[in-house]
């Protein structure tokens, strides 16, 4: 019986994973500049800031969010909600920015409305010359913000261009290190964990407390071909969070509800690893008009 539901399970999942390949990976074309050029990724970041609280420099506390917001403009309302009911002092955002929005534009828009700072990077440069990309924001100052071009894969269809984008916040007593990554969707245990490895080498020889945050796209899949699922042969939660593990990272967020909710799988592909600081709170929250669930978490220095 136990056997029948798994391979009930595994057929649900393998459905699941070629349908979100094919519907819910978005639909953006290239400009003219060509796909993921490291040199003007690396150059072209964006930041904004504000006049800093000294009620936000006394806090003791920091509360981190992180939301794939799948290119969709009309999530500012409920970015903004979500950062006020949940205390956010920091925001990662993944996938900012699509044809009907610039992602830039929108973060700036976002950030002053929120009152807070920003850093913003693209990935990709849009055919009608918008961006979409990642972007930070914080009550905090940011400094030392830094765009790492990750390895690109060509897919059989839709291939990304894939970045981390860093900065460092002046919070808690000491800096902290934080980097807001989005991975490739599909693509196996060896190579996720290679396209993550850069952003270690981004941390390397930072002394203080760091964050890891963003969509890792980890399912527990084997691609064949990058096209064709093969359910629980690879464990590429597990890969990953042992990668980080080795580096001293930690993830209050290993069980509770999915952060891609679809066909009521538990498919968590969003994730935040702390080090050197102690998760006290946590969470996943529904974000309307994203196909993805917010997840954040409150810590403190250890």
């Amino acid at each position: 019986m136990m056997q029948s539901i798994r391979l009930r399970t595994g057929n649900r999942i393998a459905a699941a994973a070629v349908v979100i390949s094919l519907l819910f990976t978005p639909r953006i074309s290239l400009g003219a500049a060509g796909p993921c050029d490291p040199k003007p990724i690396s150059q072209n970041w964006f930041v904004g800031s504000k006049q800093e609280s000294p009620q936000v420099r006394a806090r003791s506390t920091v509360t981190i969010g992180s939301v794939n917001i799948a290119g969709q403009g009309q999530t500012a309302d409920i970015l903004a909600s979500w950062a006020q009911q949940r205390s956010l002092d920091v925001l990662l955002l993944q996938e900012v920015g699509h044809t009907s929005i610039d992602g830039r534009r929108f973060i700036t828009q976002l950030s002053e409305r929120m009152g807070v700072h920003y850093a913003y990077a693209p990935a990709e440069f849009l055919e009608n010359g918008h961006t979409h990309g990642l972007a930070i924001l914080s009550r905090f100052p940011l400094d030392e913000v830094q765009a790492q071009p990750l390895k690109y894969h060509r897919l059989r269809f839709r291939s990304r261009c894939r970045i981390a984008l860093a900065a460092t916040v002046k919070t808690l007593g000491r800096p902290i290190r934080l980097v807001n990554v989005h991975l490739d969707t599909r693509i196996n245990t060896k190579e996720r964990v290679a396209q993550l490895t850069p952003v270690l080498d981004i941390l390397d020889g930072f002394a203080g407390p760091s964050i890891i945050g963003g969509d890792f796209n980890t399912m527990n899949i084997r691609w064949f071909r990058t096209m064709w699922p093969l359910p629980y042969l690879q464990r590429q939660s597990s890969a990953v969070r042992a990668m980080l593990a080795g580096a001293g990272f930690q993830t209050p967020l290993g069980r509770g509800p999915a952060t891609f909710p679809f066909l009521g799988l538990p498919l968590r592909l969003d994730w935040i690893f702390v080090k050197d600081l102690t998760p006290l709170e946590w969470g996943v929250d529904a974000v309307r008009f994203t196909d993805h669930r917010g997840v954040w978490a409150s810590v403190t220095p250890e």
